[in-house]
């Protein structure tokens, strides 16, 4: 029975982890744009909690973040939905490269999701559309969210690094328990 209270924690931290960034991502920051851009929050919670923790935790956040954006968006269902898992399966594979005192692969692997989110939303909606002016998305789009995303990510990063050294900290104590 000590074995499921430590998951059960971690899987209730990750979903009230998804409901908070999910709020900030579609309630907070877009009455904060500049220039008709916002920074895509939610690609902050799954590229860190694909390099921190990896594995199929990352896909589960990613595939509950995009379910999350599908459910209250206008678009096809299922869109988010994969985009943030594939964001979440390649921010996993630089599990085992990360060190948390260092800023700099953090910022990188954001900057890099968001533009491979920004590449796929083009191709998934404006290409499909017949809208051609990929130079014009790329400047005037894809590149300030990138800017834009990975500044807040200097303030959101920190409380889910925090939150999984938290965790950490909590199954090793109940590990210690069942010894």
């Amino acid at each position: 029975m000590m074995e499921i209270k430590p998951l059960l924690k971690r899987i209730g931290a990750y979903i009230l982890a998804m409901v908070v960034y999910f709020l900030l991502h579609t309630s907070v920051f877009p009455n904060f744009q500049l220039g008709g851009i916002a920074p895509n929050v939610m690609i902050i919670l799954v590229s860190v909690i694909g390099f921190l923790r990896g594995g199929n935790t990352a896909l589960l956040i990613g595939m509950g973040s995009g379910i999350l954006l599908d459910m209250f968006s206008g678009t096809y269902f299922g869109m988010y939905a994969f985009i943030y898992l594939v964001i979440g399966f390649i921010n996993s594979g630089f599990h085992q490269m990360f060190f948390g005192d260092d800023m700099k692969l953090p910022l990188f692997l954001i900057a890099s999701s968001d533009f491979i989110y920004g590449l796929l939303i083009y191709g998934c909606i404006y290409f499909m559309r017949a809208r051609y002016d990929f130079g014009f998305y790329v400047w005037n789009v894809m590149i300030p969210e990138i800017v834009y995303t990975v500044l807040v990510s200097l303030v959101l990063y920190f409380p889910i690094y925090y939150l999984e050294q938290w965790l950490n900290k909590s199954d090793k104590r109940s590990e210690r328990k069942l010894v």
